[in-house]
């Protein structure tokens, strides 16, 4: 999903020659020294923002010259992975958790952290235990969370459900009732920006975890033979399906931008009711419009219940959070050192409270009922705190292969060119 899309294809590439032998990649030698202890992250975000200076803070502290560099989302992908092709990677490195990790855990590239925080038990404990599956792999943990928390959620327009008496659905069945109550009010029920494909992976998790429940797609990840052409997962893509037939999303969301601002436009605007998204949703309506969220005019809900599902309606899907993690390699220590020390230090927590992020810390309630988004972040902050699962956006969970192929199915779906029956079997095909 947005920021945390698919590998591209040189990084599936590369992965091949991590775990390669009989040959080498021949690269560039490293920008920095084994001296100078290096952090990568992308730009844009609280990272950027805050962790100059912890790395500045630790420098002073211990003596170590600390460097931090900042890249754009995509080629940041691509120089992560030829860095750990070639054996010249950072010591410490920004990620999603997830398949990419593994990949470089199976080359024996990441550090486990396991072992500090045995030794640190009060550092495990700094995290809400839902968001730290991405980078609990195979017994070990290798990274800690630092960034806002992004489950997907309801979006609402406010006016617009006060005009037509309505509520915000709670369930499945009510999300179709007002369907033809919106279309005939002359409203579009939701509004999705189709023309990025990842907006649709938004529905996809949330419908299969609602009708599944999380062990499904748990099984697809283990590899398990037929995973994909499980009959709820089919059920759940054909409910996906029966809501573009009903006009849910009316005639053009297929050539409507999430990331041009499209959607949320159709939202704010009072011509779409509803939308789903990430969390960064209310940050990027709140840059488009200050004023009229805070005059009360934006409203946020769980993403539905489904009556008779599996899956616990308390369960999240989308991005637990961010990571940090440290590399194998002569400065290791130190860099666990750093992402201990400093990047998960109340300082650095407050940081990204201040700027509008939702921390994956425990113990936050205070600082989140203070702080001026207080009636939203604290809605999300309880929503993981008490969320029994939450799953990690499937592009980033999944292999890059099948993460890609997901997207293109999942568009191939919502535009009606394939049923839910020839979209997993063409998931379980490309997963073999």
């Amino acid at each position: 999903m947005r920021g945390l899309r698919r590998l591209c294809a040189m990084g599936a590439t590369l992965a091949l020659a991590l775990t390669s032998t009989g040959c080498a990649v021949l690269l560039p030698p490293s920008e920095g020294s084994a001296d100078v202890v290096t952090t990568w992250a992308i730009s844009g975000g609280g990272e950027e923002e805050l962790m100059p200076g912890e790395a500045e803070k630790f420098e002073q502290r211990t003596g170590r010259p600390m460097q931090t560099q900042f890249f754009q989302n995509d080629p940041y992908k691509n120089k992560l992975w030829v860095s750990m092709g070639s054996g010249t990677p950072p010591d410490t490195f920004f990620g999603w958790g997830g398949g990419a990790l593994e990949a470089f855990l199976d080359a024996g590239k990441v550090a486990d952290l396991a072992p500090a925080m045995r030794e640190h038990p009060e550092w495990r404990d700094h995290f809400l235990p839902s968001v730290m599956s991405p980078v609990d792999i195979k017994g070990g943990t290798y990274g800690i969370p630092i960034g806002g928390m992004q489950p997907v959620l309801m979006y609402f327009n406010k006016d617009v459900y006060a005009k037509t008496g309505l509520q915000p659905p709670r369930t499945w069945n009510e999300l179709l009732d007002q369907i033809p109550k919106l279309q005939q009010a002359g409203y579009l029920p939701i509004s999705l920006g189709g023309a990025d494909s990842w907006t649709y992976l938004m529905w996809e998790e949330a419908i299969v975890d609602r009708v599944a429940g999380p062990e499904a797609f748990q099984a697809i990840l283990d590899g398990k033979p037929g995973a994909w052409l499980n009959p709820d997962i089919i059920k759940a893509n054909a409910m996906l399906q029966d809501l573009v037939r009903r006009g849910a999303f009316g005639n053009a969301f297929a050539s409507t931008s999430a990331e041009l601002g499209q959607q949320r436009t159709l939202l704010r605007s009072g011509r779409a009711a509803m939308m789903v998204h990430l969390g960064a949703g209310y940050s990027d309506i709140l840059g488009d419009d200050e004023q009229w969220v805070r005059e009360g005019h934006l409203g946020w809900a769980p993403f539905p219940a489904v009556e008779g599902g599996k899956g616990d309606p308390a369960n999240l899907v989308g991005n637990p959070t961010t990571f940090m993690s440290a590399t194998t390699g002569p400065d290791q220590q130190v860099a666990i050192d750093f992402l201990r020390e400093e990047l998960s230090s109340p300082e650095f927590t407050q940081g990204l409270v201040e700027r509008g992020d939702v921390p994956p810390a425990a113990g936050m309630d205070e600082e989140l009922r203070a702080s001026k988004d207080a009636d939203y972040m604290t809605f999300v902050y309880d929503l993981a705190k008490n969320a029994p699962h939450f799953q990690q956006s499937w592009d980033q969970a999944l292999p890059p292969g099948p993460a890609q192929n997901v997207l293109i199915n999942l568009q191939k779906l919502f535009l009606d060119q394939i049923g839910p029956e020839e979209f997993s079997q063409l998931m379980e095909e490309s997963s073999r």
